[in-house]
């Protein structure tokens, strides 16, 4: 966020940018290299209910073509536990994506794909493919047709893909080309940002997660008592839900928040 303004690396911003088709197709094919030939469905900020029982999981670009399944998402501030937020996103994708009774040879092709603003592994790569091998003879693949990149936007101007290049320019930097992908990610952004209600709202929500995610962590860090736990899941929660009225009133009606409690986190 810039001078009030929301950014394209903001989640807010990259989940609404993202749900016109043509440029969710194309920053797929920058991204990947690979012609996709449409997008029968595209839901930013897609809530995955594995099982009723089971933490959700809120992707910021759920989307999928004929034969594949894409999760991209946009990542700020370090992770450690990047690898297994992957995993997890992979199981919840692979269970969305198949009905039940399905074989799960019907699994289609996926992808996870995290944009990152920092290197998350140190190695100075702008992209780290990240596939299953046999560790006794890497020729040996494990071909379950999943796929997990991480890009480091930092490290764009060491990417050879002179297109990828440039968008993980734009990421990091804020700077587009007169024209082509960035040019059009750009127009898309002033546009977006020339809607002040949707703009305050979208900041609104970014400084409410911001802050109870903070809580959650130092209240984990200092370890709090059962009744601080639960909100603290309870927190967690409704941040993947995208229930920000609720988180709100949660803070300052105690009835209600006893309530979610009964409901969430019984």
């Amino acid at each position: 966020m810039q001078n009030g303004m929301l950014e394209f690396k903001d989640a807010p911003m990259f989940g609404r940018v993202m749900r016109d088709e043509a440029i969710c197709r194309d920053v797929i094919e920058c991204i990947l290299g690979i012609e996709v030939e449409r997008i029968d469905y595209l839901s930013p900020e897609h809530t995955l209910d594995p099982a009723a029982d089971a933490k959700g999981v809120r992707l910021d670009v759920f989307a999928r073509s004929p034969e594949r399944v894409f999760d991209i998402e946009i990542q700020t501030t370090t992770d450690s536990a990047l690898g297994k937020r992957m995993r997890y996103y992979q199981a919840s994708m692979d269970t969305a994506v198949l009905d039940k009774g399905d074989d799960h040879v019907l699994l289609p092709e996926s992808y996870i794909i995290f944009i990152c603003t920092f290197d998350p592994y140190g190695a100075g790569l702008p992209a780290y493919h990240l596939e299953r091998t046999c560790e006794e003879d890497e020729s040996v693949q494990a071909a379950d047709a999943s796929h997990w990149l991480v890009l480091n936007a930092s490290a764009w101007e060491q990417d050879a893909d002179e297109r990828r290049s440039t968008l993980l320019q734009y990421v990091a930097k804020g700077t587009a080309a007169q024209d082509g992908l960035t040019r059009r990610l750009e127009d898309a952004v002033h546009s977006i940002n020339a809607d002040a209600a949707w703009r305050e709202q979208a900041m609104g929500f970014m400084t409410v997660e911001q802050n109870t995610k903070a809580r959650v962590r130092t209240a984990r860090e200092e370890g709090l008592q059962q009744g601080e736990a639960r909100y603290a899941l309870l927190v967690d929660k409704l941040i993947e839900q995208g229930r920000l009225d609720d988180l709100k009133r949660t803070a300052e009606d105690a009835a209600f928040r006893a309530a979610l409690l009964r409901e969430i986190v019984s």
